[in-house]
């Protein structure tokens, strides 16, 4: 009976030891995420300037590198923000007392 509760100290020890590796990558990834999302937020525009009014380009049109920068920009914050936001619900669920 003895050997029976060894191998399940074991088992759970090999499960905990396995969950703070996922704990600590699911946070690292969150952290770079949170970085990312501050970056590419400051980056946008906020009202009509932008990235291309930071860095000289008086107007957006279709056809100017400026507004390819700009939608691409775009498509990298949501892209982080849903990145950001799954990373809150996992470590929300890691962390969470059982």
């Amino acid at each position: 009976m003895n050997a029976g509760c060894h191998f399940l100290t074991i088992t759970i020890e090999r499960v905990d030891y396995k969950m703070k590796i996922l704990q600590i990558i699911v946070l690292v990834i969150h952290i770079f995420a949170a970085l990312g999302l501050i970056i590419a937020v400051l980056l946008h525009s906020g009202r009509g300037g932008g990235l291309s009014g930071a860095f000289g380009g008086s107007s957006s049109s279709m056809f100017s590198g400026s507004y390819v920068v700009e939608k691409n920009l775009d498509r990298i914050t949501i892209v982080l923000g849903i990145v950001f936001a799954i990373t809150t619900l996992l470590l929300l669920w890691l962390l969470a007392p059982k």
